[in-house]
């Protein structure tokens, strides 16, 4: 079977790690670069002997071109992603998929019109702990889910907001509200609402917020709180910060609270069962070993090509990348607001 052949529109930090599991991944392969600077695009298409472009027009229209991966600025993903799709090719977009619900719609129509598939990388997914937690919830070790409790409490050095972790490329989108679509809760907590959904089974439905930008200089929150309440009753909270001086202690944030158990996200897993089930004892806690044999950016690449071979959808469709972004946007009107947003 030929390998899916991919392009990557935006060759800037995020995805040089892309590019790496493209080229791991047993049924894909790196076809061409595009970025608007050219050094960019250069260097990925040098490192992995394809060609590269400074115009992605010319990128969605290449035949070598099966499928697209879009990491640009955020305000881009929708429109990138639309003339992807009126071109035939398939798509992978970076999370979060666009920066409002409006333009997410759109951009699953679209696709859906053109018989493209349409996946967006929230790669936590593929996370072994993840999948682990997920098994175990969905078989009733630990009850009825109850509660959920999500901290991404972080401490981004300055130089971050414009230019990323690696400063591979230096732009100030991150700092914009219109071009990033906000702060610490789509750019990071998007990926815990992401595998709280896939663990759980669970969708919110009301959402109340509080944020503000207390430490930064810039547009966007750095510091959020807000509770949730899901399909089943059960309630959240999210902690969120990206200028908590000194960063986290805490080796694992993320709770699943149920009526006979819990779960501590992490790795390893650490679990709570009330009651003797799939071989855990009662009444203490255990810690759960997981491995990882393969990074999760190369699973998740690897999942979207067999999906697109097989004429299946993709495993992390454009509808999940919505109903997570229809979590944050009711979480930022709700502050806006001061009321509680029902989904």
């Amino acid at each position: 079977m030929k390998p899916l052949q991919i392009g990557i529109v935006g060759c800037g930090e995020i995805a040089v790690h892309t590019a790496e599991a493209i080229a791991a991944a047993e049924n894909a392969a790196l076809a061409l670069t595009a970025d608007v600077k050219e050094e960019l695009a250069a260097d990925l298409g040098t490192k992995y002997g394809v060609p590269y472009t400074t115009d992605p027009a010319e990128l969605l229209a290449s035949e070598a071109v099966d499928a697209v991966y879009i990491a640009t600025p955020h305000h881009l993903h929708a429109p990138l992603t639309i003339q992807a799709a009126e071109q035939g090719k398939h798509v992978m977009v970076e999370k979060p998929m666009a920066t409002t619900v409006a333009d997410a719609q759109r951009m699953i129509d679209v696709c859906r019109k053109n018989g493209v598939r349409l996946g967006v990388c929230f790669i936590m997914r593929y996370r072994a702990e993840i999948r682990r937690a997920r098994e175990l919830v969905q078989n009733g070790l630990i009850g009825k889910v109850m509660g959920v409790s999500l901290a991404a409490l972080g401490d981004k050095p300055a130089t971050y907001w414009h230019g990323g972790y690696s400063g591979r490329a230096q732009t100030d989108w991150r700092t914009k509200k219109e071009t990033s679509g906000g702060g610490i809760l789509i750019m990071n907590v998007s990926h815990n609402l992401d595998y709280i959904r896939f663990i759980t089974g669970l969708e919110v439905t009301r959402v109340y917020a509080e944020y503000g930008t207390f430490a930064t200089p810039v547009e966007v929150e750095d510091l959020l709180t807000a509770t949730l309440r899901f399909n089943n009753g059960a309630v959240g909270v999210i902690e969120a910060t990206s200028c908590a001086r000194g960063g986290s202690r805490q080796p694992r944030s993320d709770r699943i609270y149920g009526t006979q158990g819990q779960i501590l996200l992490g790795r390893p897993l650490l679990v709570y069962p009330e009651r003797e089930d799939m071989g855990f004892t009662p009444g203490k806690w255990h810690e759960v070993p997981v491995e990882q044999p393969v990074g999760e950016r190369q699973l998740f690449v690897e999942d979207f090509a067999r999906a697109v071979a097989e004429g299946k959808p993709a495993p992390v469709s454009g509808e999940d990348g919505l109903a997570a972004l229809a979590i944050v946007e009711s979480a930022y009107r709700a502050g806006e607001l001061g009321e509680v947003i029902t989904l």
